[in-house]
């Protein structure tokens, strides 16, 4: 049973001497408040501090009645509904999803998943919605697979965009959905989905991935030996690190960053983008080549494998990379080199060239298989086949020569 009452709170008292107004609901032994935009002086109070101000208590009493009007067809003598859904119901400034603030509902998802990878993304997603609306005020309803195929031609040229915008959009609609919806007890507050409208793919693959000749040009690229504030410029930081990715199994930029185990064979890594998604933390485990062992000595940190993150922060180092790569891709004629494209290029080249099975290319990726997964959680991973298939690719991309280790 809940109950609800106007109060206020004694220790909240605000500088300019008034206190806030709220109604304090009461369910399973729980207790939360709920503000209002009214506001007394010690004069509307007993000496008790509860509400004597008549005026007050009229209009807490009409909201009073309205939110036990909300509430009355949960049936909450019969149903166990976490009282923070109750909440959900009672803020709302309507009770169909038209009230429902997408933008509102989207700051304070960001609120709530700070520290989350990739932020940065969904705000310039968001952004774009904005600008494609022509307003910062966006409700649930606005969100609808027929304004999300006009969004999509909006973006009409812009295939990379096109498809993260969306994603992210349908994500972000999906999670308000779960946030203020609870199915099993009937509180349906944003009722239509997305299910008829699917974000477009990009083929990522034909843009990014290089070939046999493009990555064999930029490995003959010597370093240009220059230093800038004491370390190497960006485009030799860039051309190394494009070096190491591709021979490291296509190791992100992140993974560089961060990792900080090396027994002198192996590099072991939990990979940035799927380990809290993952039970094995997406663990990975990389043979270091003998052409590229030089670059790990070269770029030695005290606490890491690498030193990139004790003379970068991290957005800065993924600046210096972008930067540097378009410097590397225009040397060989590529002027949208990414350095993305290591990775890409390892995996084509693996797959379609030295003959290693799309399995085995999965596993390098360090991907998972979702039929497999529960397999996965008897079997203990082993590393050798990948490794033993990166010495294979190695191979036939620069021959039996492997003795360049990164020094010219």
């Amino acid at each position: 049973m809940a109950t609800l009452k106007a109060v206020i709170r004694k220790d909240k008292m605000k500088t300019d001497k008034t206190w806030n107004v709220l109604i304090r609901l009461t369910h399973a032994r729980q207790v939360r408040y709920i503000s209002t935009t009214m506001y007394v002086t010690k004069k509307d109070l007993t000496s008790r501090y509860e509400i004597k101000n008549q005026m007050i208590l009229d209009k807490c009493t009409d909201l009073i009645r309205e939110y036990r009007k909300r509430i009355s067809p949960l049936n909450l003598e019969l149903n166990d509904i976490p009282i923070d859904n109750i909440v959900r119901l009672l803020k709302l400034k309507d009770t169909d999803e038209q009230g429902i603030s997408f933008t509102a509902f989207f700051a304070d998802w960001c609120a709530r998943n700070s520290r989350l990878k990739g932020l940065a993304n969904y705000h310039t997603a968001f952004n774009a919605l904005c600008r494609f609306f022509q307003r910062r005020e966006i409700s649930c309803s606005d969100i609808t697979a027929n304004t999300l195929r006009r969004f999509e031609e909006s973006l009409s040229g812009r295939m990379r965009s096109v498809s993260s915008y969306t994603s992210t959009i349908v994500r972000l609609f999906n999670a308000a959905r779960d946030y203020y919806n609870d199915e099993d007890n009937g509180i349906i507050l944003i009722r239509h989905s997305l299910r008829k409208y699917k974000p477009p793919r990009q083929n990522i693959a034909r843009k990014r991935s290089l070939t046999l000749e493009q990555i064999r040009a930029i490995f003959a690229l010597p370093t240009s030996g220059l230093i800038y504030k004491g370390r190497p410029c960006a485009r030799d930081i860039a051309l190394d690190c494009f070096k190491l990715s591709f021979c490291l199994l296509g190791m992100n930029a992140v993974d560089m960053y961060e990792v900080a185990e090396y027994d002198g064979e192996s590099i072991c890594y939990y990979r940035a983008k799927t380990r809290d998604r993952r039970a094995d933390r997406a663990r990975m485990e990389v043979r270091v080549p003998e052409m590229v062992r030089g670059l790990l000595e070269k770029y030695k940190g005290r606490s890491h494998v690498f030193n990139f993150s004790e003379v970068f922060t991290i957005r800065n180092f993924r600046g210096a990379l972008t930067r540097g790569i378009k410097q590397v891709g225009k040397e060989i004629g590529l002027p949208d080199l990414q350095f993305y494209a290591a990775r890409h290029t390892m995996a084509t080249l693996a797959a379609n060239e030295a003959g290693i099975d799309r399995w085995t290319v999965n596993l390098m990726l360090n991907h998972t298989d979702s039929a497999l997964r529960v397999t996965e959680l008897y079997i203990r991973r082993d590393f050798r086949p990948i490794n033993d298939a990166n010495a294979r690719l190695l191979e036939y991309v620069f021959g039996k020569n492997d003795k360049n280790d990164g020094k010219e």
